[in-house]
């Protein structure tokens, strides 16, 4: 993984120059809250779902009336629809940096446009190329200005696992990036993919979660039980659970 790291010391070093600034409330306090906030690889990142609570402020705040709704919802990108709001958008650039995948599986294609921001984000970010694989059921909204070599849409009907190529999967190389937007069968095609997943990859569960409902709780306890933590940088990196993902930045053991 890439991480970020030296910030606390290059602070340090600086303030060195400005002994003043290290007074309780000066810059040096503003600099170590703020270096701890970008250490990607602290301690107590990674969390088991059931020691979690369900408080979220991310409707409440980010949609405080209909028209911040419409107007964060409906984002374009290159002209095409790309249902993510601006902070999940820099979060996953964030992973992508950090995580470097090979392969991102996306449930959930719609006219294509979320498939092709990521492969344009992997192009920038990426060491190496990667490949996208976008799943729907409905492959005819699919724009045609969605085209990019490193994206591959299949028609598959996502309500049974089972319609996946399991050939496929296999071959897929890792570290794994899975985005469930398709809000189809969640936790029985989290099952199914869980299998396929190694030590290190990511399954980001969409907008589901922040229902936060029986199914949901009960899913996300599933979770757990096949070895996946939550990582909390991508959780509440905004505030605690600000993202269309409450819960489900998850992270395989």
């Amino acid at each position: 993984m890439k991480l970020a790291s030296g910030y606390k010391a290059f602070c340090e070093a600086a303030l060195k120059n400005y002994p003043d600034q290290i007074k309780s409330g000066g810059y040096f306090d503003w600099a170590i809250t703020l270096s701890s906030a970008m250490n990607a690889d602290c301690s107590d990142r990674f969390a088991k779902p059931s020691a979690r609570g369900w408080n979220s402020s991310f409707h409440a705040k980010l949609f405080p009336n209909q028209y911040t709704k419409v107007g964060a919802l409906a984002q374009t990108y290159k002209g095409l629809i790309n249902l993510k709001t601006p902070f999940d958008l820099y979060l996953y650039t964030r992973l992508i940096w950090e995580l470097q995948p090979k392969t991102i599986l996306e449930l959930g294609s719609l006219q294509g446009g979320s498939g092709l921001w990521f492969a344009d984000q992997m192009s920038v970010l990426c060491d190496d190329q990667g490949e996208i694989h976008s799943f729907d059921i409905n492959t005819e909204c699919i724009h045609e200005h969605a085209k990019h070599t490193m994206i591959t849409f299949h028609q598959i009907d996502l309500s049974n696992a089972s319609n996946f190529d399991e050939n496929l999967l296999i071959r897929l190389p890792h570290p794994w990036l899975v985005i469930d937007d398709a809000h189809v069968q969640i936790f029985s095609i989290f099952s199914y993919l869980q299998k396929f997943l190694v030590s290190g990859d990511y399954y980001v569960i969409e907008d589901n979660p922040m229902r936060a409902n029986k199914e949901i709780i009960e899913g996300l306890q599933l979770v757990e039980k096949f070895g996946f933590l939550v990582d909390t940088y991508y959780t509440d990196a905004f505030g605690t659970n600000f993202t269309c993902a409450p819960n489900a930045w998850l992270r395989k053991s």
